[in-house]
């Protein structure tokens, strides 16, 4: 009996890594398309907007209340992280948002590991060398919540993000919301990396995974009164 007790016991340790649960698998996938097949249709509608709402406005974002944090997999635990110094913008037509923007300096990250922190500078991942930076600009902003959008979902943003020397077009849910401090916009979507050229595969018995978790949160100033 004791001996049956302790296999039962063993069994369920070796179960346990493979068993827990990565926070990126319930989160959306980003609609990801080359740049090219929808730049023409997206142009098209951030112009419309513009003309129907009014005169336009641009207001940097509050950087010291925003945070743009990263989730990446390998098969035996998740890693955190954030990037500590970006830039955005965005862009009322009106008092309507309609265009966001952002910039990351990609050396600014930083992970639950610091020898992680040193090795996805290299070539094996973003290139911090080559490829300084990492930039999105939104091609049309949608309001309303596509079929499948998580609950919550106020806009649908499409957008160029440039990335390890790759443009590709991305859409994903947002949920936008007028706080007393301002615009308050926020997404969590994945994306799978070798979209964008990065594709080491890690540790033969420990592989990376190929999707990655984007947290948005972004604080804007409020649109200019009426």
């Amino acid at each position: 009996m004791k001996h049956s007790s302790l296999v039962f016991a063993l069994s369920l340790l070796l179960l346990a890594p493979a068993c827990s649960k990565s926070e990126i698998s319930d989160a959306p996938a980003a609609e990801v398309s080359d740049t090219g097949m929808t730049a023409t249709v997206s142009d098209t509608s951030a112009t419309t907007a513009t003309q129907a709402s009014g005169p336009v406005t641009t207001a940097q974002v509050i950087k010291e209340k925003s945070s743009i944090d990263f989730v990446g997999a390998k098969v035996t635990r998740d890693h955190k992280g954030k990037f500590h110094n970006f830039d955005g913008s965005i862009e009322y037509a009106g008092a309507t948002p309609q265009k966001i923007a952002f910039e990351i300096d990609v050396a600014s990250l930083q992970t639950d590991d610091a020898k992680l922190d040193g090795h996805l500078k290299t070539a094996d991942f973003f290139d911090v060398e080559k490829f300084p930076k990492a930039t999105f600009t939104s091609t049309s902003l949608t309001a309303g919540a596509p079929a499948g959008s998580p609950p919550g979902t106020t806009h649908l943003l499409t957008g160029t993000l440039n990335m390890h020397g790759v443009d590709k077009e991305v859409s994903f849910p947002v949920v936008t919301q007028q706080t007393p401090e301002g615009v308050r916009a926020t997404s969590e979507f994945t994306i799978n990396r070798h979209e964008w050229g990065i594709s080491y595969k890690g540790m033969a018995d420990d592989l990376i995974k190929d999707n990655v978790l984007i947290k948005l949160n972004m604080l804007f100033p409020p649109p200019p009164a009426a």
